[in-house]
């Protein structure tokens, strides 16, 4: 686990229970809130820790009394050196609603939708290895203006005895719109595939709290590696897109549509640093590293599963041998 918070009645380290909402000593029984779990402890901005797994390199936070724990990632045990400084400290973190036994159900019937998935993948040691990791995002919050120029035209065709007349119309289309775009996110961990963290996309925002510490219970989370401004160009590019796709949206009602140029200008109205819940499965197979991820607030899944050759082998010759069969058999 990634922090440390023992219990006041027996010292035990209690968790976040995903399902009660509240910290649990799993020793005792013992619950409180993560309100009643962060008063009072001296956790000030500058008392956290982050250590450097010393096999993958990945950055991991940790509560200032561990001084041991294994890399969420990669699995490597590690010790924890340095302290997390005040300006890493996240502003809000949107807590997992999807607790281990509940990932790793989804994750097993997941990969049985797969005909070939390999069998070592389907076992339950397999999905002991499930890791929750507290992903860092930065969520921006953008007013843009979009201007599109576009050429249309419209085909109709009218019968005047045995004549048939086409007529083409053509149309110069010009958009100037406004937007708002809110909660806008993108991954800042190094270690993340973009693309991945993109598709486990959209998560509940609304449900978002102001940071504390005790969420981290029980799970890994890491530390950004790129700040505000590095990301901020990557968030620019994604509401462009949206941009785009909405302002062509509103071109309707023609036989053809051609979009000339389109010119986009936003203004950054506020960023926010937040930890996201993922849920990661990561396996081999035959020597090479595969990762599954999961919204652990939807249980939405995201990655892709090797098909097993030999099986797909078998398969493709007994298809080809019946196939074989039937064929001398009409031949006969």
């Amino acid at each position: 686990m990634a922090t440390n918070f023992p219990c006041k009645n027996c010292g035990a380290p209690m968790v976040y229970d995903v399902n009660a909402g509240q910290m649990i000593c799993d020793h005792c029984g013992n619950h409180c809130s993560v309100e009643e779990m962060d008063t009072g402890q001296g956790r000030e901005a500058g008392e956290y820790k982050v250590y450097r797994c010393s096999s993958c390199g990945a950055e991991i936070v940790a509560d200032e009394q561990t001084s041991a724990t294994v890399c969420g990632f990669c699995g490597t045990p590690n010790l924890v050196e340095d302290r997390l400084l005040g300006e890493w400290k996240p502003s809000l973190v949107l807590p997992f609603e999807i607790d281990k036994s509940k990932a790793q159900e989804l994750f097993r019937a997941w990969v049985k939708k797969g005909i070939f998935t390999p069998r070592a993948l389907k076992k339950r040691s397999a999905l002991e290895k499930v890791s929750g990791i507290y992903v860092p995002f930065w969520i921006y919050d953008m007013d843009v203006n979009i201007q599109m120029r576009a050429r249309a035209t419209n085909v109709r065709s009218v019968k005047t005895g045995d004549w048939i007349t086409t007529y083409t119309d053509h149309y110069d289309i010009f958009r100037n719109l406004d937007m708002s775009f809110n909660r806008i996110p993108v991954d800042a961990s190094e270690k993340m595939d973009d693309d991945t963290m993109d598709r486990l996309e959209p998560f509940r925002y609304e449900e978002m709290r102001e940071f504390r510490m005790p969420y981290l219970a029980g799970f890994c989370s890491e530390r950004y590696d790129y700040d505000e401004k590095e990301m901020a160009a990557r968030a620019e590019d994604k509401i462009r897109k949206n941009a785009i796709q909405e302002a062509r949206s509103t071109i309707g009602g023609y036989s053809h549509v051609d979009v000339l140029d389109s010119r986009f200008w936003c203004q950054m109205n506020r960023e926010e640093y937040a930890l996201l819940p993922v849920w990661l499965l990561t396996y081999r197979y035959r020597g090479k590293a595969h990762t599954l991820a999961m919204n652990g607030q939807t249980g939405k899944i995201v990655g892709t599963i090797p098909q097993d050759k030999r099986r797909l082998g078998v398969w493709f010759g007994g298809m080809t041998a019946a196939i074989f069969v039937m064929y001398l058999s009409q031949l006969l």
